[in-house]
């Protein structure tokens, strides 16, 4: 029996735009697949169409794993690939497994000696970190920070004090209804000359938004109101102190 495979499919980072962003080969690979490995099945549907206009949907039969899944949904996944059953693994936006569910399953397919074929595509992470001007060397990942002051404060001035020692760029994302009030807190208390950069909807249209600026920049921008309106648009955010 051949080596089963979990195939790393990135979508797009809007359902709307970027059609471009993936590549042919892994359209083609897709388009061989019959089971998918989703976040949510809506969504996926709705990439596959942008991506495939001409597919049929019912092709496909697609198994959920998201934040909700159990230890069980992740069993019932290994045994169909112990069975000779290759899966795609998608995202509802960008890479699989990067800042989305996933990665246990290809630690698992790992541990069993399968086989993982990634496919490259756009990351929201990766093109805010190119983009940012800010240092394309180091950089450590975290996440989503705190949700509530006091933890919220002292997680930025961890992030800013890890930047100083490091010379890292720290990057992490926000629930996009979160946005405004975390740039407030950013400005609060970041040192103003703290390198500070919003990536803001990074799916090639008209809305996409990339700015670095020192902190007191920001302070300016904001009191000016010439900072776009960030709610409940898709960001990421990343510091370095100079």
């Amino acid at each position: 029996m051949p080596v089963p495979e979990l195939v790393l499919l990135p979508t797009l980072l809007d359902a709307e735009y970027g059609g471009d962003h993936v590549s042919e080969a892994m359209k083609g690979r897709l388009l061989q697949l019959s089971h998918l490995v989703v976040e949510s099945e809506r969504e996926a549907r709705r990439m596959i169409r942008r991506i495939l206009p001409t597919v049929d949907l019912n092709q496909y039969q697609m198994f959920l794993l998201n934040e909700h899944s159990s230890k069980a949904d992740l069993r019932n996944l290994l045994e169909l690939m112990e069975q000779g059953q290759d899966l795609g693994l998608m995202s509802d936006a960008g890479c699989p497994a990067l800042a989305d569910p996933g990665s246990g399953l290809v630690r698992e397919v790992h541990r069993r000696g399968w086989k993982v074929v990634p496919y490259s595509g756009p990351s929201s992470i990766m093109l805010a970190w190119m983009s940012s001007g800010l240092n394309g060397q180091h950089m450590e990942f975290h996440g989503y920070l705190p949700v509530k002051n006091p933890a919220l404060e002292i997680k930025i001035r961890e992030l800013e004090a890890q930047s100083r020692r490091t010379h890292q760029t720290q990057i992490w994302i926000e629930t996009p209804y979160r946005n405004q009030a975390l740039l407030k807190a950013l400005i609060k208390v970041l040192n103003p000359a703290t390198q500070l950069c919003i990536a803001c909807r990074l799916n090639g249209g008209p809305e996409e938004w990339i700015k670095t600026r020192s902190v007191q920049e920001w302070k300016v921008m904001a009191d000016a109101n010439k900072v776009p309106d960030l709610h409940k648009k898709p960001c990421v955010f990343l510091l370095q102190c100079q």
